[in-house]
């Protein structure tokens, strides 16, 4: 048997956790109604609990950090309580709660799992000086330490120290392959990973390795973090502590083999390797990581295999090694890559003058504020865009990424995003929608469905919430209260006759006239578990952020005005695409219907789109705009103690 509800515990221990996690939608049945995914419990004891949490959420409903949460969860009670009351409907909820934890759990550990297995493919088991690397992989995937122990235990462990030979080339060339994914752009050998020449000297290539390792350590752990750290290591086992020249040997036999197809085509084709051919092949052989020199001496000799002996163009002259290193050359490329859009590129260049200089400088002091601020924007704007895409906000987004690919363009999303790519998305969603709209009828129930179906694609198209907010949504209507159990009342209404996604908005008046919130709902129904006096209750519709006009509970409708007979419009002519007409003397409104398919029967003709125009804007537009086809009427209108009175009569024009 459950023993009974404990409030506090209930909003520290659940409530705390489901908020922590980001709402209902992180959470379960079992969980949000402190039920046991696997006990057996009696109908009675379940909905007895049901219940009670139930009536806890409605004394929650103006907690200031819970209502929002409470709110949410009271729009699901429900579908859910049916549900949980029988031994069945348990039985189903539970297979599925369980199958969604389990897919909590994997996520939660799909990162750590990934790198676990990612060592073990490449040193056949998980390295020790990879430990602690990988605890803080875990730790910021909310990981404890001994969830982290149990997860390594699976796996081999091994000894530190290097691997050697060619293992630690195809290490390399991997990490690479890897690493220019992430950033979008080639990385074809270490000197290019450290954005140093190939000709750099051993320690040029020291200082910028430290300078890297510590630019590294202050980033947040995840892959692209792991990847330098292991590029890091084997820069200074093959270039630091080891024979730069063996590794660049070992680079152009894999660049002889990659370009060996390319010698023997231009052979065939031509008989011979031409200077000019000659010439783009060390190029790109230079692009490949080589220094001007071997990618001379592999191209010579490709070509002697083919039978085509040539003399490539000599190659410029090498940079002299030694000497002192010029920081101020550094401080340039990182105030280059600034201008490129490229921050954590201008971070690394002034990491390196910082190590080139042995102390810092103002020209450096300040090149790294400006890489670390921009780099941090872009980060902030990253971590704004997830839930704008999910929400299908492709105008916001645009402007976002528009921003970040122009200032930020080597900083990546969270998940290795790409600005470019989600911007080129973005604007072909907004483009669909501006294609659709120009297709639609002018105005009437197609001209409506259409908006919607613009703003269902993009949930913020500037012209489709314009348009839709001039057409206003119609008002709930028929508001009523019955008794429920428990002392509760439930508030009825009939449905907005708008199509679309309407939802209502519940409000509770007290005698004294202040208002509470109850609830929102997208049905037309909400009980109100609420206590004290009420003198009655206001439901407010609403589409995609377009508010109707209230309607209240015992409200009666005011009897339909007298008809009124105003002087009628005259001249009613089309002017281009504008429609001008002669005003009556002493009227300053009109409302305007228009119609594809007929002339509007009446001034509340519902098939029509309806405008009202004054004639001081009549005179600002010209006229009134309207589409190239179709029907349309004039009615005078003017003001009878403030509400507006159309007269019946008229005037008709059939357009195109």
């Amino acid at each position: 048997m459950l023993p009974p509800l404990d409030g506090n515990d209930y909003r520290k221990r659940v409530l705390a956790a489901i908020e922590a996690r980001g709402g209902p939608d992180a959470s379960d049945p079992f969980e949000v109604y402190d039920l046991p995914l696997d006990g057996l419990l009696p109908d009675d004891d379940v909905a007895r609990r049901v219940g009670e949490v139930w009536a806890f959420w409605q004394k929650q409903r103006d907690h200031p950090k819970y209502r929002g949460l409470v709110t949410a969860l009271l729009q699901t009670h429900d579908a859910l309580a049916a549900q949980l009351r029988t031994a069945d409907g348990r039985a189903r909820l539970a297979e599925q709660t369980r199958a969604e934890r389990a897919r909590r759990e994997a996520a939660r550990y799909a990162e750590l799992d990934a790198a676990l297995q990612r060592l073990v493919e490449r040193f056949g088991g998980v390295p020790a000086d990879k430990v602690e690397g990988l605890r803080g992989l875990a730790a910021a995937a909310g990981i404890d330490d001994a969830a982290f122990e149990a997860r390594l235990r699976r796996h081999r462990q091994l000894g530190s120290g290097p691997a050697a030979g060619d293992a630690v080339l195809r290490q390399v060339r991997d990490g690479l392959e890897e690493l220019g994914r992430i950033e979008g752009a080639r990385v074809p050998s270490l000197h290019a990973f450290l954005e140093l020449p190939p000709t750099a000297d051993r320690d040029t290539v020291r200082r910028r390795r430290d300078a890297l390792v510590v630019l590294n350590r202050q980033r947040r752990p995840d892959r692209r973090r792991a990847l330098v750290d292991d590029l890091l290591v084997a820069v200074g086992a093959l270039l630091v502590d080891g024979d730069p020249d063996a590794y660049l040997d070992a680079l152009a036999a894999d660049v002889r083999e990659a370009l060996r197809p390319r010698v023997a085509a231009a052979v065939l084709v031509e008989d011979r390797l031409t200077p000019a051919d000659a010439a783009v092949l060390v190029q790109e052989a230079m692009a490949a990581g080589l220094d001007p020199q071997r990618a001379s001496a592999v191209v010579t000799a490709l070509a002697g295999e083919a039978g085509s002996p040539v003399t490539p163009p000599p190659p410029p002259p090498a940079v002299r090694p030694g000497g002192t290193p010029d920081w101020s050359a550094e401080v340039s490329a990182a105030r280059a890559a600034l201008r490129a859009g490229r921050p954590r590129a201008a971070a690394r260049h002034a990491a390196a003058a910082l190590a080139a200089a042995g102390g810092m400088h103002p020209p450096i002091r300040a090149a790294q504020d400006e890489a670390a601020e921009v780099a941090a924007r872009a980060e902030a704007s990253w971590r704004t865009l997830a839930p704008v895409l999910a929400a299908r906000r492709h105008a916001a987004a645009a402007a976002t990424l528009e921003r970040l690919a122009a200032d930020a363009a080597d900083v990546p999303g969270p998940a290795g995003e790409d600005a470019a790519e989600l911007l080129a998305t973005s604007r072909a969603a907004l483009a669909a929608a501006d294609a659709a709209l120009a297709a639609a009828p002018p105005s009437g129930p197609g001209r409506e469905a259409a908006l919607l179906a613009a703003l269902g694609a993009v949930a913020d198209h500037p012209a489709a919430q314009a348009e839709l907010a001039a057409l206003g949504v119609a008002p709930a209507t028929g508001v009523v209260v019955a008794p429920a159990p428990g002392g509760a009342r439930e508030v009825r209404w009939t449905a907005s006759a708008s199509p679309g996604p309407v939802g209502y908005r519940v409000l509770r008046v007290r005698p004294d006239g202040t208002r509470q919130v109850v609830g929102s709902t997208a049905t037309t129904a909400l009980e109100d578990g609420g206590y004290g006096p009420v003198a009655g209750y206001v439901v407010v519709a609403s589409r995609l952020g377009v508010v109707a006009p209230e309607a209240v509970s015992g409200e009666t409708r005011p009897p339909a005005a007298a008809p009124v007979s105003l002087p009628p419009v005259t001249g009613l002519a089309l002017a281009g695409d504008r429609l001008r007409w002669t005003w009556p003397s002493g009227c300053t409104e009109v409302v305007v219907l228009l119609r594809p398919d007929a002339p509007p029967a009446d001034p509340d003709d519902p098939v029509a789109t309806r405008r009202k125009v004054t004639n001081a804007r009549y005179e600002i537009d010209g006229g009134f705009p309207v589409p190239g086809s179709g029907h349309v009427a004039v009615f005078p209108c003017t003001r009878d103690g403030g509400r507006l009175v159309v007269s019946a009569e008229g005037a008709r024009l059939r357009l195109g």
